[in-house]
């Protein structure tokens, strides 16, 4: 491993959070379903069970990156999808809960911080081993446990560089606005590298963006089996102009011009890369 490579690892072991963080992010959503339980009147199952609630998305894949979007939290709510106003009667419990914590309704889901940690609270039915939850287009199909499953066995297959990857490009996605979701972005990287093995990470970023843009638009199929999911080519601009940067990056590297090579990065990752890892400041127990 070159020392390119080395200063890159050491900007995703800062990027990606540690396990004390995604168990505090954690504690947080289960906080929230505890409050939602009360308030409902749902009932919780026996205790080997899944229960009524499950810590999806980033957090439930332990994939999450800084800075910490939300926690998403899929609540199984009584009355299924026959309830439409769920998402109304879950805000006023949480505002009534918690009078001194934002609340607010978001794109299909209820948003509430608990200390400095913000969760998405969805309502969800379970369904044909995953779940339903609302969406763009009324209720869509999610299976974490799949999503999980196909993320460790691209890792398994790569010594572990899919999810460290999809982290790099999460610190891209939010430096550089790109319009992807986080799950688009995820469906993208595991097929890859599945077909790609870069030997750098200067090289996969620069490979990925030109690979991006050929394999899009395309319909990516789902993880368990629920379908699929166009991906289109709104994100190919931000792209093609981050794979000149990496280019141009790659050239300031072979010739030894190391401080024009950072700034090329940094315009793609952001300004903490290549620094020293920032001390945490966030207390987890002290904010919780």
């Amino acid at each position: 491993m070159n020392s390119r490579d080395l200063r890159f690892d050491a900007f995703i072991d800062d990027l990606i959070l540690s396990p004390e963080e995604l168990a505090a992010a954690r504690q947080a959503a289960v906080m929230v379903a505890a409050l939602l339980r009360r308030a409902l009147g749902s009932e919780p199952v026996d205790s080997d069970e899944r229960g009524d609630h499950l810590v999806a998305g980033a957090v439930g894949k332990r994939i999450a990156v800084r800075p910490l979007t939300a926690v998403d939290l899929f609540y199984l709510a009584p009355g299924g999808p026959q309830q439409t106003d769920i998402l109304w009667r879950m805000e006023g419990a949480l505002r009534a809960a918690l009078p001194a914590a934002p609340v607010g309704l978001g794109d299909g889901c209820l948003l509430v911080e608990i200390g400095s940690i913000p969760v998405a609270v969805r309502p969800a039915v379970e369904h044909q081993g995953g779940f339903a939850i609302p969406g763009h287009q009324g209720w869509m199909l999610t299976n974490p446990a799949a999503e999980m499953a196909a993320l460790r066995l691209s890792d398994s297959l790569n010594g572990g560089r899919t999810t460290r990857l999809l982290a790099l490009l999460k610190a891209w996605r939010s430096v550089c606005s790109v319009p992807l979701t986080s799950f688009a972005l995820e469906l993208l990287v595991r097929e890859f590298m599945n077909e790609c093995k870069p030997l750098t990470w200067s090289a996969g970023l620069s490979d990925f963006f030109a690979w991006g843009r050929q394999r899009t638009p395309k319909a990516f199929e789902l993880p368990g089996g629920l379908g699929k999911m166009e991906i289109g080519g709104a994100w190919h601009p931000a792209a093609e102009a981050a794979y000149w940067r990496a280019v141009l990056a790659e050239r300031h590297a072979a010739s030894g011009d190391d401080p024009a090579e950072l700034t090329e990065w940094r315009h793609l990752l952001g300004q903490q890369f290549g620094r020293p890892p920032a001390f945490n400041i966030w207390n987890v127990r002290q904010d919780l």
